[in-house]
């Protein structure tokens, strides 16, 4: 089945999406589980809380839910990413696991981790990036059948610590999220975006709520440490 496409989201006013009640699957690891044996079958309409100790990390539940789905398109929404996961994340792209790939990452990745940064560009292409004031982590997983949401404390990269995850199939709310990434897409530019320093990324991202009149007040003066 084609999906509707989504209505885009004014990003200028609060974001927020409703549910009724949902039954939510609850998950607790703290041994050596992996992510297949800690998440299990994904089914339709699934609800699933995990916290871990950092057993495995965000691209293991991508590549679960992937495994389970079949290729879909995915977008990546992290603050930060290590060189594994991203050439991980190309080696998807190459099975044919993954039918496109979007990344959505904070403007102070290029000044902590241009290495990496240019391998994304390398692997991916300008056009599958966009960098924004960003803290948010979740990922977009989907296809005719399928439509997953990846809310998670987890970067894209491998932290031995405490994180949790949700993971939610549900059309609705990846229609939510689907418009969210898309009003990114529309409102700045990678190619712009890679070569701006961080003061006009910053004022950009201010400039998205004026016309709401809500100042967020100063970003980023300096760029933050590692989380």
């Amino acid at each position: 089945m084609k999906k509707a496409k989504p209505k885009p989201i004014n990003l200028t006013a609060p974001t927020v999406i409703k549910r009724g009640k949902t039954r939510r699957r609850m998950s607790r690891q703290f041994n050596a589980e992996t992510a297949a044996r800690a998440i299990g079958p994904i089914e339709h309409g699934a609800e699933i809380f995990g916290f871990s100790k950092g057993q495995f990390s965000k691209i293991d539940i991508i590549e679960h839910c992937l495994n389970q789905i079949g290729p879909a398109d995915v977008t990546v929404c992290t603050w930060s990413a290590s060189s594994g996961d991203i050439r991980r994340a190309h080696s998807f792209l190459q099975s044919d696991k993954i039918k496109s790939l979007k990344f959505i990452v904070d403007f102070s990745f290029k000044a902590r981790k241009p290495a990496f940064l240019a391998e994304l560009v390398e692997a991916f292409g300008v056009d599958c990036i966009r960098m924004t004031v960003v803290h948010a982590k979740f990922v977009l997983i989907r296809n005719d059948d399928w439509n997953i949401v990846i809310r998670t404390s987890m970067n894209l990269n491998h932290n031995p610590r405490f994180e949790n995850f949700e993971i939610s199939e549900s059309r609705e709310f990846a229609d939510f999220m689907t418009a969210i990434v898309d009003d990114i897409w529309t409102n700045s530019d990678a190619a712009e975006a890679l070569t701006r320093d961080t003061a006009k990324v910053q004022s950009h991202f201010k400039d998205l709520f004026k016309s709401d009149g809500f100042d967020p007040g100063n970003v980023h003066d300096l760029i933050p440490g590692e989380l």
